[in-house]
């Protein structure tokens, strides 16, 4: 049952059609049932797993207050980040760190910098098992969301900060081709354009 419920939350999720917002609470229910039998400590990893995907429901729930969603989505990341470590289940936890990256790096309140910090934390900490090699879409996946912390980064030097962003776009562009990955491919080459436009006119000054 549990898991039927889960799996069900996972389908409300991504249904294409119909009101986006009821679709994610609807989701955000299911998987709320499914851990009142998937615990901590009966089921770990059934729970860990309803733990992101609860978190990665909240993050893209577009109702409600978006800091108050996005604080429960990372409290949920880091409920999942418990039982997904990097040795026990290394896939799982560079998938959670890196959505636990996107939620702080989307998160409206608090210091923006700090959150981009660790959203920047959380991408490179992905990145020691999402290898270009091993896992290429999900490497430049997260390269590209390194790249934009790096472009929305106000602490630091700024140049430093669109260098390395223009490094990330760049490296994300190897995998997300115009034939293999149209549609990323058109998006990380406009972040790449506006970050070496930006770095251009702050050198000209």
């Amino acid at each position: 049952w549990a898991r039927v419920q889960n799996n069900l939350g996972g389908a409300y999720a991504n249904l294409p059609r119909g009101d986006r917002g009821e679709n994610l609470s609807r989701a955000i229910l299911c998987h709320e049932y499914a851990l009142r039998v998937f615990t901590e400590t009966d089921f770990p990893q059934d729970w860990a797993r309803a733990q992101n995907n609860l978190g990665n429901a909240y993050a893209n729930l577009p109702r409600g207050d978006r800091g108050e969603n996005l604080a429960r989505a990372i409290e949920h990341f880091k409920n999942a980040l418990r039982v997904f470590t990097e040795t026990g289940y290394p896939q799982d936890w560079a998938r959670a760190e890196n959505n636990l990256g996107n939620a702080y790096a989307e998160i409206p309140s608090g210091r923006r910098s700090e959150n981009l910090a660790r959203a920047i934390e959380c991408y490179n900490n992905a990145l020691r098992v999402r290898t270009e090699l091993d896992f290429p879409e999900e490497w430049a996946g997260t390269e590209n969301n390194l790249g934009n912390a790096y472009v929305n980064l106000s602490s630091g030097d700024r140049g430093e900060n669109l260098s390395l962003a223009i490094t990330r776009f760049e490296n994300a562009l190897r995998v997300y081709t115009e034939t293999a990955y149209p549609n990323e491919h058109r998006r990380v080459t406009r972040n790449l354009a506006r970050a070496r436009e930006e770095l251009a006119v702050l050198r000209s000054k």
